[in-house]
């Protein structure tokens, strides 16, 4: 009986959406005009983007209720949903948001 209650538990509650981890991972998104776009989330706040042979820096992120803000250093601006895992892109120079699925989020580890 005790088992059919833990598994009940386990079923019935919502897995818990989280913040990203911005010491080391490596997020592989797929956004509009861009395709595979690789970001990198550094210790120190130190960020990275790559796509399409393009590579762009940033520093620091900002958190705003629900919404994680990372600036990069050309002027895009990657924005995460805690709640819904979701995120979107505002490139540099444009007003519309583009959204984009993510298809891998895992710890990077140094390679020596």
């Amino acid at each position: 009986m005790f088992f059919r209650v833990l598994l009940c538990c386990i079923l019935l509650v919502p897995l818990h959406a989280s913040s990203l981890n911005f010491s080391s991972t490596l997020l592989r998104l797929n956004c509009p005009d861009r395709g595979l776009v690789e970001v990198i989330l550094h210790v120190y706040g130190h960020t990275q983007e790559k796509w399409r042979g393009n590579f762009e820096t940033g520093a620091g992120h900002k958190r705003s209720g629900d919404t994680e803000i990372i600036p990069f250093a050309n002027g895009d601006i990657l924005f995460h949903s805690i709640s819904s895992d979701a995120f979107s892109y505002l490139y540099d120079g444009e007003s519309q948001l583009r959204h984009c699925a993510k298809l891998d989020e895992r710890p990077v580890f140094p390679s020596f």
